[in-house]
């Protein structure tokens, strides 16, 4: 298994050479869920980080599930969701630090967003450097994961990646605020209604 995420992080594979075996989901959405939280907990609460990693994992299992039987290849559905557990698992690892060092700025900047152009609270340009190509990474990864499991164009499947990031993105964060609001998660800093 380390050797296929290997390989496909350096687009020397794809889903179909992750190993086949289903029992793979008791290890790898723990570990998704986890790395999750570690890099929604910079930023929520430790409950909001629980249920927004919880709600990606959900999420990218359900959009993996409808891509591909919307391409009618459902069958490559445990080995696509594990490439992409893996894979996204590692690169998030890699982004944990850059962004807990960012912690300071990232807060004050979503708290007064004119921050964003003041000198003194811009972020680091190294580090937001590096977190800028680790996220591209990521996401080349796994429009080439969508690609060789669906079968698609590389421009469409980089399209496809694009709509599904966007909209796991607006869903966690809906299904997180939600949640959060419901069971009263939501600290005053986050603007409950």
């Amino acid at each position: 298994m380390a050797r296929a995420t290997l390989r496909i992080l350096l687009f020397r594979a794809g889903p179909q050479d992750f190993p086949f075996d289903p029992g793979l989901s008791r290890v790898l959405v723990p570990v998704a869920v986890l790395v999750n939280f570690l890099l929604a907990s910079i930023t929520l609460p430790p409950a909001l980080a629980v249920v927004a990693a919880v709600v990606t994992v959900f999420a990218l299992s359900f959009s993996t599930r409808t891509m591909l039987r919307l391409r009618q290849v459902e069958n490559r559905y445990d080995q696509t969701f594990h490439a992409l557990l893996a894979t996204s698992s590692v690169i998030s690892s890699l982004v944990i630090l850059p962004t807990a060092k960012l912690k300071p700025q990232i807060l004050q900047i979503a708290q007064n967003p004119e921050l964003v152009n003041n000198p003194e609270t811009m972020l680091p340009p190294g580090l937001a450097l590096s977190l800028l190509l680790l996220l591209t990474w990521s996401f080349m990864v796994t429009a080439s994961i969508y690609r060789q499991a669906a079968g698609f164009r590389m421009p469409l499947a980089v399209l496809v990646a694009l709509l599904i990031s966007i909209s796991l993105q607006v869903f966690v964060s809906l299904a997180t605020s939600t949640i959060g609001s419901v069971f009263g998660l939501l600290p005053a800093s986050l603007g409950t209604p």
